[in-house]
């Protein structure tokens, strides 16, 4: 039988909910009368964390659900406020967790918003609620001030059409620039400030202006080698890091949950709204709203970590390559390796674990139970065949972000169904990598089915060139003797466009395209980066069938496929493949 605590309401709620988490009996209850709830750093649990895809560090944690069984956080409604440099939520070696019901914000946000109210060659002027956003400027740097931190540009600008909310278009990261740090400021008043630079694309005047000023230290909720969690009805209104990471999790189920704005403000979390890493079991995603991120929906990807040395028969030595997965875990005694080229990113081999010691947060040295494979080599990758996620993500809207919808790199089974998207980047990225981001996952299986696809792409071409983007990150697509990616199908979708851009394949082994409807916007204008609504790359198994395009699209409909000889690249399109 669960033990029910209630939780009282005090000035600074932190160290009562720590000790409570600390001391409670598995299967407790703890409820949160409605209402608004403060939570400091002081009196926090505190962990260094190595958390994937955000900044690794000592934490302070308001919410440490760590080794316990079947607890439940139920805020009935209530509204929690974060100050300063704190963590919400880690569940760390813990099963049946479920957290609900309940808001997160900050304070005072990590990140600062403006009006632009001036714009030329030399330089944007913004105006900044100085009492929201409060900053000071010394030596022609600007300094944005929080509880407890301070910090310069560290990720650059973003322009936000005021009138929709959305990315301006073809605005990327500051106008063109991409990601600095370096800017000159001037304070024109309190509150006025020029940014010096000449930036390639000039904003709109009147739109929004994200700052940039923090690094993705603080995200929302952070699972950790925990299963069976479900996340239900809560909202994130903010968080300096993701809103949801988990890593070396198995079953996980987002439901009902928004990653959201509060009124007055724009801008949600500071990085994407949910991400999974070398999870395992069904991640689930059901009925959410993701609006507002300062980058995807969803990411979901295992980790290649790249051989540096070779020691013997059965060892060697690899590294964590990309800073933000330093320190996070490769594996654990009997879990699976697969071995692939980097080049080629084409699996060769595999192996088990017989023993992993970490070297430092960097390196490891791994032990395998067989020899390993003669084709071997520093350079080459290692991917954890153990710990893969199916996927299943229904019934949600993705909208109103930076960057892409849904970014997805796992070889279980993927089902994208009825849901709303539309990003600046593609709607869907399907990837994998070994050589910048080392983001791993060959899909294998992957239905996307009755979706509705707003107009997407109308941000910088590096977040997309089509709507759906299968691009794996390979030297020689045409040269590998076998594809990387297989068995996706694209069925019954419903596609608004105001550019050519629909699906671009690249080294895809099974690929249908049917059933589903193209329609033309007028939304933006066409920036002219694909010429064709369907690209073929280095893919086998190809079909295009039973498709309804709207009569005002132009553009050549597929490239790049072997064709039976009843379809013809064109305005001339014969044999059923478009209607």
């Amino acid at each position: 039988m669960s033990a029910v605590i209630e939780i009282k309401n005090s000035e600074n709620a932190t160290p009562e909910v720590c000790r409570v988490l600390a001391e409670c009996p598995d299967g407790s209850v703890l409820m949160f009368p409605d209402g608004e709830y403060h939570f400091y750093p002081e009196g926090a649990f505190e962990k260094y964390y190595y958390v994937s895809n955000n900044r690794h560090g000592l934490k302070r944690v308001a919410f440490p659900i760590i080794g316990k069984k079947n607890i439940t956080i139920d805020g009935n409604g209530a509204r929690f406020i974060f100050h300063g440099e704190i963590i919400p939520v880690v569940v760390e070696n813990s099963g049946n967790t479920v957290l609900r019901n309940f808001s997160v914000d900050w304070e005072r946000p990590f990140y600062s918003q403006g009006t632009i109210i001036a714009a030329d060659r030399s330089g944007v002027t913004v105006e900044i609620d100085h009492a929201a956003y409060p900053y000071h400027v010394e030596a022609g740097q600007i300094f944005f001030d929080g509880e407890g931190w301070s910090g310069s540009f560290c990720e650059g600008l973003f322009e936000l059409d005021a009138a929709t909310g959305m990315s301006a278009y073809l605005s990327g990261d500051a106008m063109g620039v991409g990601i600095r740090s370096d800017w000159t400021v001037e304070e024109i008043r309190e509150g006025c400030l020029r940014i010096v630079e000449r930036f390639p694309r000039l904003p709109t005047i009147g739109n929004v202006l994200i700052l940039r000023h923090y690094p993705r230290l603080c995200p929302g909720i952070h699972l950790k080698q925990s299963n069976d969690t479900l996340i239900e009805n809560v909202t994130l209104h903010h968080a300096g890091g993701m809103g949801i990471i988990g890593q070396f999790c198995e079953n996980i189920t987002v439901r009902a949950c928004k990653v959201t704005p509060p009124a007055g403000r724009n801008f949600s979390v500071t990085v994407d709204a949910t991400h999974f890493v070398n999870c395992r079991g069904l991640v689930a995603l059901e009925d959410c709203l993701f609006e507002g991120q300062l980058d995807d929906a969803s990411n979901v990807h295992g980790i290649n970590t790249r051989v540096k040395k070779i020691l013997g028969d059965t060892s060697l030595v690899t590294e964590l390559v990309h800073h933000e997965q330093h320190g996070v875990e490769i594996g654990f005694p009997g879990d699976r390796m697969q071995f692939s080229g980097n080049e080629t990113l084409l699996a060769y081999a595999e192996n088990s674990i017989a023993a992993i010691d970490w070297i430092d947060e960097r390196t490891s040295r791994i032990t395998f139970k067989n020899k390993l494979p003669k084709e071997i080599r520093p350079g080459h990758v290692l991917e954890n065949m153990s710990w893969v996620a199916d996927l299943h993500i229904t019934g949600c809207t993705c909208r109103s972000s930076r960057a892409r919808g849904y970014l997805i790199s796992t070889p279980g089974r993927v089902v994208i169904e009825n849901n709303r998207i539309e990003a600046p980047g593609s709607g869907i990225k399907i990837s994998g990598d070994a050589n910048y981001w080392f983001e791993s996952g060959a899909v294998q299986d992957v239905l996307i089915r009755n979706n509705d696809f707003g107009n997407c792409c109308y941000g910088p071409e590096e977040w997309g060139r089509s709507v759906i983007d299968i691009d794996p990150e390979m030297a020689d697509p045409h040269g590998n003797p076998e594809c990387f990616h297989r068995n996706i199908r694209i069925e019954g979708n419903r596609f608004s466009t105001f550019d050519s851009g629909i699906l671009f394949a690249r080294s895809v082994d099974g690929i249908r395209f049917v059933g589903n409807t193209v329609r033309r916007t007028d939304r933006y204008p066409k920036t002219r980066r694909a010429a064709e609504l369907l690209v073929f790359e280095a893919c086998a198994g190809v079909e295009v069938s039973g498709n309804m395009i709207d009569p005002l699209i132009k553009e050549t409909l597929m490239s790049g496929a072997d064709q039976p000889e009843s379809f013809q690249v064109g305005r001339q399109v014969l044999g059923g493949c478009f209607q």
